[in-house]
């Protein structure tokens, strides 16, 4: 393991239940990373798309921070807003994403040209990401240790030899056999398992303070996805890194994360600790995805609950609050004439939701 400086961080000091299991760092006063009224914006000639529409949430050191919602509620799009890698013609249109770096210093990286190289140092050194499927991550021409050896001497400033010792290092780390050899292998050559612990092994060759995974285990079957989770938990607890876990697998959630946060079209509409969202969850959408989970407790052979309808088209919003067509809860005369305020209910929990007394 590295030293502090070069690449992994020594570890943390785990605290653990009398079960053994490990239990989450004390909630510091100051957010690794907070992101304030983000609105994130695709200007295409259809229309305008508001992938992102003013999502609010911090991220602790040493937490994992859950973002879930289906597909096509601006999850995705929100990481890469963080990272300034929104793809054209998007861009980020008003809000913050303060960053808090070694140091203490606070940068807000919306005000940071994205080709920067003060932008530069803060993907990979600062925060890591892990994307959904690795295949399409990984350069067909270059080796795994190439494209390792290439991000640790840009961000630690080192040579070729030691950034080499560092990856095979971080590759072993990771759990991945015989990491000497794999390191002079294609991404292709790796089996789906193999792939993601070295995409995961790549995300962490600097030791970064955050690391985001965008759905880290869809592709994976469900042994593999079990040992990258628990791998990413082993992970955390020795380098006590946060996590930002993006994923619509409400199981994964409730395995992982410490706070929860829920998007729905852009907005969040709730967020709380993964007890008040599993336990007293208060939007009716964070409502209708837990009834949608299946359960062994269920009975046999009974349909599953889903949510009425789908996602409206990102061209035609409804308007006020763009949840309430689909919404078994909807007030009439209400919910379809304004957004309402997200309100907090309780010490850290919140849901933006016409049910509740608005300010």
């Amino acid at each position: 393991m590295h030293e502090p400086g070069g690449g992994l961080r020594p570890p943390s000091d785990g605290r653990r239940a009398p079960s053994g299991a490990l239990l989450p760092p004390p909630l510091e006063s100051e957010p690794l990373l907070a992101v304030r009224d983000l609105r994130t914006y695709f200007f295409q000639d259809e229309g305008t798309v508001r992938a992102v529409d003013g999502a609010s949430f911090d991220v602790f050191a040493g937490r994992t921070l859950g973002i879930v919602g289906e597909s096509g509620c601006g999850k995705s799009v929100t990481a890469r807003s963080i990272l300034r890698i929104v793809e054209r013609p998007g861009r980020i249109v008003s809000g913050s994403i303060v960053l808090r770096r070694d140091g203490g210093a606070e940068v807000d990286v919306t005000r940071l040209d994205e080709e920067s190289a003060e932008m530069r140092s803060i993907r990979g050194a600062d925060i890591g990401l892990v994307f959904q499927e690795p295949m399409t991550s990984f350069s067909p021409v270059h080796t795994v240790g190439n494209q390792m050896v290439e991000t640790i001497r840009l961000h630690q400033g080192v040579g070729k030899r030691e950034a080499l010792d560092r990856a095979i290092e971080t590759l072993r780390l990771v759990g991945i056999p015989s990491p000497e050899r794999r390191v002079h292998e294609y991404g292709f050559q790796l089996s789906g398992g193999l792939r993601q612990r070295a995409m995961i092994a790549l995300a962490l060759s600097c030791g970064p303070r955050l690391l985001i995974a965008d759905e880290p285990t869809t592709a994976l079957d469900v042994t593999t996805q079990a040992q990258i989770l628990d791998l990413l938990q082993r992970l955390q607890a020795e380098q006590g890194m946060a996590i930002i876990l993006i994923t619509h697998n409400l199981g994964v959630v409730a395995e992982m994360c410490d706070e929860v946060v829920v998007m729905y079209l852009g907005r969040v509409v709730e967020e709380g600790s993964v007890d008040a969202i599993f336990h007293a969850p208060r939007h009716p959408y964070t409502r209708a995805l837990l009834r949608s989970m299946p359960s062994i407790h269920s009975p046999v052979r009974t349909r599953l609950p889903t949510i009425t309808g789908s996602i409206p088209h990102p061209y035609n919003r409804p308007p006020g609050c763009p949840f309430h067509p689909r919404c078994p809860e909807v007030i009439a005369g209400t919910c379809d004439r304004g957004e309402p305020a997200l309100v907090e209910l309780a010490p850290g929990h919140a849901a933006s939701c016409f049910l509740y007394p608005q300010p």
